[in-house]
């Protein structure tokens, strides 16, 4: 029996027309949320239970039944048809298929609009977890090449101009400082919607499920949202999740920018691996970074839906409105093209061979060191502003004659400047450059290796929010399969 159940309609004369069903019809990807829908449904019932509607046995058949509903779900023995019109009526369907009137007593006290509020922060504490679990990868990824690498010299770069010689490991330390921060925009988020819509119901709250507080804990949050108002027609939870998404993969692009620069062949400073780079239909010799161009690409889909979401929400009156369902086409993307991205970009990071000695030798190139000229001048008492003023003179003086700072001599300095002894010219070398940069958060080896793992402990702690569960009524955990069914 495939009956479709119709949640409203007892004062129309006619049914929707086609047109409006078709644009009302819930996408495919939203019946996603089931586990949280019938999470919600449980503790319901023992909202009911509490306010008389349900007995202790009707209760006790409500929640097994719900139970069961949700493993033919997630077994897909159950799915939604085309008359079902979102994950509410599909749900409902199958328990007054199964349980007939006493089904229709779940409906009591309650709204599609704290449902889909309470459905939508479930899923996203839940998936703010799930996602920075593929996030702490890709950190594991960055933290094994930096650890390889915190004597390898490389170019540092400002402006896309030599600049300084810095550390490989302290370069790539920097974007994993990012991420870093992410995972801690997550953490934060989770804290900050730690609240129940379930309660709210239309928007004045129910004059029967009268103990919300009580549902909350059920479901895990610590509290139920102050305002019944706010809990059915607030998206800043959405807006803030998609924001992050976004961050997280604006974070990856800058990383993915560089590598498609380091492995092409004007700098060949990276190899990819050949699982995690594609090749080209009639270039034979080809051998491109697809992952990181993916993601690079991608970034702009993720930055174009909270921008998108934004505009929709910008002239929206209390309290709910049909457009908020506009809130999970943009957030399911989203988390789609994350959960896609994720993998594969840790893959591409831990695989990467960096040519060492390429990257040495490129180091000093383009007058990296002429800080270490004006450093060392300052070292003799040399005012810093006539300090910069001889270093210029130095590098124009060496491109006068076509060479780099390694080619200045003992006698080149006088001509140059007095000021300028020969012992400058040990100052100007990588060893010497490096050394120098002792300063907490600097580039020279210790100090990256002292960053390494000062961030070993922080990412640690990041890993503890991202493995929790949350303590949820029947069967959903943040290790089951996101998605749901399609």
């Amino acid at each position: 029996m495939s009956e479709p159940t119709q949640l409203w309609g007892g004062r129309f004369k006619s049914g929707p027309s086609e047109a409006l069903a078709n644009l009302s019809r819930s996408h495919p990807s939203y019946f996603r949320l089931y586990r949280e829908d019938l999470a919600g449904s449980r503790a319901h019932a023992s909202e009911l239970k509490r306010a008389g509607v349900l007995d202790e046995a009707e209760f006790a058949t409500i929640r097994e039944t719900l139970d069961d509903i949700e493993t033919d779900v997630a077994t897909g023995n159950e799915k939604p048809i085309a008359a079902d019109e979102d994950i509410h009526t599909f749900l409902e369907r199958l328990l007054m298929q199964r349980l007939g009137v006493l089904g229709g007593k779940l409906r009591a006290g309650r709204s599609r609009n704290d449902q889909t509020s309470n459905n939508t922060r479930l899923y996203l504490r839940r998936m703010a977890r799930e996602l920075s679990r593929g996030i702490i990868e890709i950190e594991l990824a960055l933290i094994s090449q930096a650890s390889r690498h915190t004597e390898t010299v490389m170019p540092g770069f400002t402006h896309l101009q030599p600049a300084q010689p810095v550390v490989l490991g302290h370069h790539l330390m920097a974007h994993a400082q990012s991420l870093l921060r992410d995972l801690e925009r997550f953490e934060d988020f989770d804290r900050r919607f730690d609240r129940s819509p379930l309660g709210a119901a239309a928007l004045a709250g129910s004059g029967i499920a009268c103990r919300p507080d009580l549902s909350a804990v059920e479901l895990g949050y610590a509290a139920a949202c102050e305002n019944s108002i706010d809990a059915v027609s607030a998206r800043d939870h959405v807006a803030e999740f998609l924001f992050i998404c976004s961050l997280v993969t604006i974070s990856l692009s800058r990383l993915a920018e560089e590598i498609c620069i380091w492995s092409s062949k004007q700098f060949s400073w990276v190899r990819l691996h050949d699982s995690y780079s594609t090749g080209s239909s009639i270039m034979p010799q080809k051998k491109n970074p697809d992952i990181a161009e993916l993601t690079r690409g991608m970034s702009g889909t993720l930055i174009g839906n909270i921008a998108g979401f934004l505009a929709t929400m910008k002239a929206m009156p209390l309290a709910y409105n049909r457009d908020l369902a506009e809130d999970k086409r943009a957030l399911f993307e989203s988390i789609d093209v994350l959960e896609l991205i994720l993998p594969a970009f840790a893959g591409m990071v831990e695989t990467l061979e960096f040519d060492v000695a390429k990257l040495r030798e490129e180091a000093p190139r383009g007058f990296t060191l002429a800080t270490e000229v004006a450093d060392w001048l300052v070292s003799q008492n040399v005012p810093f502003a006539q300090a910069h003023d001889i270093t210029g003179a130095v590098v124009r003086y060496c491109e006068e004659r076509g060479h780099d700072l390694a080619g200045l001599s003992e006698e080149d300095l006088p001509r140059i400047d007095a000021r300028l002894g020969a012992a400058v010219l040990k100052a100007i070398t990588l060893e010497g450059a490096l050394a120098s940069r002792t300063g907490f958060g600097s580039t020279s080896p210790a100090r990256v290796r002292e960053q390494i793992e000062r961030f070993t402990g922080a990412l640690e702690a990041r890993k503890v929010f991202a493995e929790s569960t949350l303590n949820l009524p029947g069967r959903i955990s943040t290790s089951e399969n996101a998605r749901g069914v399609r």
